[in-house]
């Protein structure tokens, strides 16, 4: 009897166990860090995105009091999606990565040449990406792909190496485009609709396009939040959300993060 007792206590332990690691790992966290930074928590996961470039004159950025906390923070990967002052900063990047020696930073062969000599070479990770091709990285069971998806300004930033990020943390899927365009090309070729996708973070941009809407609805997302806007942005946007996407939003002052659950 004390034999069959232990053992269903200990049965009753484990699937007690089981039940709560589950539960806990099915909220969905994307906080606004700054401009198009956004910092991705699910579980005992953080990924960072664009969130480590300095004080910027047009678009808001971290304070350096606000910079250390994140930094105390840390992450277990952090992603830049190109070389711009308004996503990447060589200096607070890698402060980041010399204080978090176990957070792995993937980005652009641009933005890693600015890192040469600066970061530890094990932390860095690359890949040179022609068109529709990505690359899939691994690290404290966060999985990165990388997708070659250019620049929105091709005219303007033609030279400019801009990466798509599709992060699976915890089971959920989120897709941040950085200063990217959509068009069709880019869904169907990257097949961006198969990928199930939870939330994806999209430059407002977008909004200028005749056909954000559509595009939006062919990359069957489950949810957008519209990112990299200034504060007199807030109320035009959100009223083109109201009109057109109702279950879109925004991550800029006053729409500090999304959750979502499972």
């Amino acid at each position: 009897m004390l034999l069959m007792f232990k053992l269903k206590n200990l049965t009753y332990f484990l699937l007690m166990s089981i039940f709560s690691s589950v539960s806990l790992g099915t909220e969905l966290v994307i906080e606004h860090v700054a401009n198009a930074g956004v910092k991705i928590s699910s579980g005992n996961n953080t990924v960072l995105i664009d969130a480590l470039f300095g004080a910027h004159k047009r678009f808001n950025s971290l304070s350096e009091k606000a910079f250390t906390q994140l930094t105390k923070q840390g992450a277990d990967v952090a992603l830049t999606t190109h070389r711009h002052s308004d996503h990447f900063g060589a200096k607070r990047t890698s402060n980041f990565l010399k204080h978090n020696p176990d957070t792995l930073f993937i980005s652009t062969p641009q933005v890693l040449k600015k890192l040469a000599g600066k970061v530890a070479s094990p932390q860095l990770r690359t890949e040179s990406l022609a068109a529709f091709q990505s690359k899939l990285f691994s690290h404290h069971n966060v999985n990165v792909s990388v997708l070659n998806f250019p620049h929105g300004d091709p005219g303007v930033h033609a030279k400019t190496q801009n990466y798509a990020y599709l992060v699976d943390i915890n089971g959920w899927k989120v897709l941040h485009i950085g200063d990217a365009g959509i068009n069709v090309e880019q869904i169907e070729g990257l097949k961006l609709a198969k990928k199930n996708i939870d939330v994806a973070l999209i430059h407002d941009r977008c909004l200028r396009q005749s056909d954000c809407e559509q595009r939006i609805k062919q990359m069957n997302v489950g949810k957008v939040a519209f990112i990299h806007m200034t504060d007199e942005q807030i109320k035009p946007v959100s009223t083109w959300i109201k009109k057109n996407l109702a279950n879109a939003t925004m991550l800029v002052t006053g729409y500090e993060s999304v959750s979502l659950k499972k």
